[in-house]
């Protein structure tokens, strides 16, 4: 390990990728030496580090000024190889270790060791999708650790910040219409020197974002991160020896391959599996910011995975659709990463780190789709890169839980995740500062249905497991609102013999400010169609519905002590409705959107984050679960007979009793209508191929979602004519 220590980083990548090709195993380990002949030290060394970044969390967080990292922990740290993999990371945003790591790998590549050169202390950022990073707000850092002259690890670190400069206040830029409007740009740079940044990086910041005091506070924190990553690192070495460290951080790493490719060769079956997924983007009539962006969009996020023997898994997006005139198109790089973060969900590994992605190969999504735009467009936005990318790795639980239903092992299925809504605020807050940022709602929803059992209400996302809504006293420190509620929302997942994890509704009251723009951002929603459909004939959740109301009579509701609102109620006769007069209101918004004035004192804001999707046959639900869904108030008596064929009876109090008998008679009375609707499958194909082939009552959105799929992929292109038996010729 001394002679390859002593070759320069990028002969040293070259090796790596040599010895793997050669061996199969990560660094040309056929033998893990330091688990096998010390396994006590080895597993107590791997809790030593994985601790040390979780304490680089803590400190990092805490130094950082802004609600989304000091009170959320929308944040990361990791540790590295030389070379760059990830050896192991802390809690915070999962989704991205995969593109620390081919940052700190891109910094080798270009050459950056011989020019500015690696030394202790230097700080280097990026921020820049064309260069790996997924958006401008979600700034990563990399910094060389060196032992006694010798680069040993690199830190790494990532923070969303609350405003990056784009067009539009704050975090979540999907009305950016290109590049240049999604804000500061950082490509690959060298930030700072001597653990201190740059004085013009700084005067850069203060210059070009809304909130530098806030996002200069999370660049404190990456750094201070970074540098507890370093001091407990040395110690360790120290501790442990230079020698031990250095062999057992590549052995994290290949071990944690070999449990990734162990679980899919015991837990899944060999062959090609697909999934459908679309996501929609309704922006037509809305406030925009260019004549191009008055329209709506339909994604493509198809995903095929193919297992091989040997347990190699092939994954491919042939058919993702064209770029949109939004932020909502990402970069190949960023969408491995999330990859990462979703198999780290789902085929789940002690060690968390860059092992298991050497087991993958990922097809390079078409060139010029929302998953790969810059080769054809260069100019395409990443603002919110996450709203697609999301929705796409959600896919991802239903196909490995049929592949784990095959083998038996029902305990590790889980249905489709939830969406995600962000609120997001910008204005004068109540001590007269200018504030833009987000609250920490979305990070909040439900958890999938399992294969045996409901999910958990907010209690999960996508892409964090810390699933912290902060606390709501100090999002009213930052922001100018009062929480009049927030509560688990009935009726918010799918339905199914398996409940999906309910969602919850926030309710604020806009106080003490001139005047603030509420943005309902998209960073993964369904604003007309529906995406997650569940598994094994459960019934989807129904799109995100904020509601807003302006100008109103709060003021003298609460003067009257008359009753205010603190939940939605009713979706189709929502508490606002009944409650508030306003000259604004708006019970059943189509998000994303941006308040078309700001909001002003005693105005008021019903913000739901949603459930995740079911499994199962919802008439096969327990009515003892029914039963007791209702008596939580988390099921309508309405929804529970007409989709659970649920009858139950309130027995003069506020309990319900299911009546079994009429429950029986229901359930029959559901299965015989399903049977007069249904239809074969063959004169089902038939009327859909006269109306496909007709384009009948397809929208814009839908022409041409399906003709840029076809044309950036025409082997796709060529397997949906055949499935539909279209001419050749035929496009969209």
């Amino acid at each position: 390990m001394g002679d390859a220590s002593a070759l320069r980083l990028k002969d040293r990548l070259r090796a790596n990728d040599e010895a793997f090709a050669r061996t199969g195993h990560l660094f040309g380990l056929s033998k893990l030496a330091r688990k096998e002949s010390d396994p006590g030290t080895y597993e107590a060394v791997w809790h030593i580090l994985s601790n040390l970044c979780n304490a680089a969390w803590s400190v990092g967080c805490k130094v950082s000024s802004s609600p989304i990292a000091a009170e959320g922990g929308d944040a990361l740290w990791a540790l590295h190889t030389p070379t760059g993999e990830a050896i192991c990371i802390s809690r915070g945003i999962t989704a991205h270790p995969g593109l620390l790591a081919d940052m700190i790998r891109n910094f080798i590549e270009l050459g950056y060791e011989d020019y500015p050169g690696f030394h202790q202390g230097d700080i280097f950022e990026n921020n820049d999708p064309h260069y790996g990073g997924i958006h401008a707000p979600d700034f990563d850092m990399g910094m060389p650790l060196f032992y006694r002259d010798e680069l040993v690890a690199w830190a790494s670190c990532v923070s969303h910040v609350s405003d990056c400069g784009s067009v539009t206040p704050g975090s979540i830029g999907f009305l950016n219409p290109d590049c240049y409007s999604d804000g500061l740009c950082i490509a690959m740079e060298k930030v700072g020197e001597n653990d201190a940044f740059y004085p013009w990086y700084e005067m850069r910041i203060k210059s070009r974002t809304r909130t530098p005091d806030w996002v200069l506070g999370d660049a404190r924190g990456r750094l201070a991160g970074c540098l507890t990553i370093r001091e407990k690192l040395t110690q360790v070495i120290e501790k442990y020896g230079l020698d031990f460290f250095r062999d057992a951080s590549q052995e994290y790493v290949e071990d944690s391959r070999r449990y990734a490719v162990g679980r899919v060769k015991t837990q899944t079956v060999p062959g090609r599996i697909r999934k459908s997924q679309f996501k929609d983007l309704a922006m037509k009539g809305k406030r925009v910011l260019l004549g191009k962006q008055d329209i709506d969009c339909l994604f493509n996020l198809p995903m095929e995975l193919e297992i091989e023997a040997d347990a190699k898994v092939r994954i491919s997006l042939r058919g993702a659709s064209g770029t949109v005139p939004f932020g909502q198109n990402i970069s190949p790089t960023a969408l491995k990463s999330g990859l990462l973060m979703g198999y780290s969900h789902i085929i789940g590994f002690d060690m968390f780190n860059s092992g298991p992605k050497a087991a993958w190969e990922v097809e390079p999504p078409p060139a010029g789709s929302w998953a790969n735009p810059f080769e054809k467009d260069f100019s395409a936005s990443s603002g919110v890169a996450w709203a697609p990318a999301v929705m796409w790795l959600s896919s991802l639980y239903e196909v490995f839980g049929r592949l784990f239903q095959m083998r038996g092992f029902v305990e590790e299925m889980a249905a489709g995740a939830a969406t995600t809504m962000t609120a997001e605020f910008a204005g004068i807050n109540q001590m007269g500062v200018y504030v833009a940022g987000l609250t920490l709602e979305q990070a909040c929803n439900g958890s999938p249905a399992r294969g045996f059992t409901d999910g958990e209400n907010s209690a999960w996302c996508l892409y964090t497991p810390n699933a912290d809504f902060g606390n709501a006293e100090i999002a009213e420190l930052y922001y100018p609102i009062l929480f009049l509620g927030r509560n688990i929302e009935p009726d918010s997942a799918g339905y199914g013999r398996f409940r999906g994890g309910l969602g919850h509704t926030a309710v604020w009251m806009v106080h003490n400010t001139p005047g603030i723009e509420y943005q309902c951002g998209c960073a993964g929603i369904r604003s007309k169609t529906i995406a997650n459909h569940g598994m094994y004939g459960a019934y989807p959740s129904i799109p995100d519905r904020p509601s807003y109301a302006h100008d109103t009579n709060l003021r003298e509701l609460i003067a009257e002590q008359k009753p205010l609102v603190h939940e939605r109620g009713d979706p189709e006769n929502p508490n606002i409705a009944q409650v508030v007069k306003a000259r604004e209101l708006v019970t059943s918004a189509i998000a994303p959107f941006v308040t078309p004035e700001p909001l002003q004192n005693y105005d008021l804001i019903v913000h739901p984050i949603s459930g995740a999707q079911s499994m199962g046959d919802p008439i096969e639900r327990d009515p003892k679960a029914v039963e007791d869904d209702l008596n939580k108030g988390w099921v309508r008596a309405r929804v529970a007979e007409e989709i659970h064929g649920v009858v139950a009876r309130p027995n003069g109090s506020s309990a319900w009793f299911v009546d079994e008998a009429a429950t029986e008679k229901r359930r029959a009375e559901i299965r015989e209508e399903r049977k007069r609707r249904a239809v074969p499958f063959k004169q089902w194909w038939a009327q859909e191929k006269q109306q496909v082939a007709a384009r009948e009552n397809m929208d814009p959105a839908v022409l041409t979602m399906w003709r840029t799929s076809m044309e950036l992929s025409p082997d796709y292109g060529a397997e949906l004519r055949a499935f539909w038996d279209l001419p050749e010729d035929f496009e969209f």
